[in-house]
């Protein structure tokens, strides 16, 4: 490849090919918060743009000084169970920093959920108990499968409770689990999800907008929630239960006009730098209300484009 003259393209089997592992992409994202709070990575807050009966589109921006990248991702997020589709579809495009050149297009899907699971992975290593063994999900699709694998590797997790609007789903994901050696149930009610859980992660679709059905009271003491779905299902009044809320971005946040009933503690950025103490004791509730950080998905698209240099994966295509 040439740089100004040639773009690499990458579809999600060339970046699945790349090989990259759970704690490749942990390092990356924990490198990228700490470049955060040391001010040598920046982002703009999401572009949103909701046609009337239309998905809705979101862009992000952001840029490194290391590894040397800037990019921008759009992503498309509808209602396609009907249509056999994804719920959430994009691009990315790469460019070097210094040139300014676009050196690579690639498919969002597997980034997306990666990055978004090392978020809540780098947030929990500081927030969850060190102990936690059981596990609570709130909708359990791409978004639950990413996030377990990225918490296995952390807590001794030995039980987990699964719901979602589809029986089936949830069952199919309990079953994944089992397989994966875990006491696993999928249930109708979602207070069961989330009562005794020691960490629960939501990730309600956005699409269509969800009722408020989740009572942050059902937290026991000592857990913590990973919000991945920006708080849409849960009841904003509970919320002041939980005695510390971080989030990724406090700007990125305001802008989404997240459910915060009171200041954030922090961003996970101050965690990572050891800025912030995150958990104090065991009884506390924690939690991560995720905005989004169009960083982490440049951290991780860096990652994927310089692994498939070197692995000679994907397709060139001029300029």
């Amino acid at each position: 490849m040439k740089l100004g003259q040639d773009l690499l393209y990458l579809s999600n089997a060339d970046i699945e090919a790349c090989g990259i592992g759970v704690s490749d992409v942990d390092r990356a994202i924990e490198a990228m918060f700490a470049a955060k709070a040391a001010g040598t990575a920046m982002m703009k807050p999401k572009v949103t743009i909701h046609p009337p009966d239309g998905a809705w589109f979101l862009a992000t921006s952001a840029a490194l000084g290391a590894p040397p990248f800037a990019g921008v991702k759009w992503v498309g997020v509808a209602e396609n169970s009907e249509r056999g589709l994804p719920h959430i579809a994009g691009l990315i495009v790469l460019n070097d920093v210094t040139t300014g050149m676009p050196v690579a297009a690639m498919d969002a899907r597997w980034v997306t959920a990666k990055r978004t699971a090392a978020i809540t992975a780098v947030a929990a290593r500081r927030l969850a108990r060190a102990d936690s063994a059981s596990i609570g999900f709130i909708a359990c699709g791409t978004q639950a499968h990413a996030h377990l694998a990225a918490l296995g590797p952390h807590f001794p997790l030995t039980r987990l409770r699964a719901y979602s609007r589809r029986l089936s789903t949830a069952q199919a994901f309990a079953e994944h689990a089992r397989d994966a050696g875990l006491d696993a149930e999928a249930v109708e009610d979602p207070r069961a999800a989330v009562e005794g859980m020691d960490i629960v992660i939501t990730s309600t679709p956005a699409v269509p907008p969800p009722d408020r059905f989740l009572d942050a009271g059902w937290l026991g003491p000592g857990a913590f929630a990973g919000i991945v779905d920006m708080g849409l299902p849960w009841v904003i009044e509970s919320l002041t239960v939980v005695d510390k809320i971080f989030t990724d971005d406090v700007a990125q946040a305001a802008s989404e006009g997240l459910p915060a009933e009171k200041p954030y503690d922090g961003e996970v950025a101050d965690l990572v730098a050891g800025n912030s103490p995150g958990r104090e004791n065991a009884k506390q509730r924690t939690a991560l209300l995720f905005a989004g950080v169009g960083v982490a998905d440049i951290a991780v698209a860096a990652l994927i484009y310089e692994q498939a240099i070197n692995k000679g994966i994907g397709h060139v295509l001029p300029l």
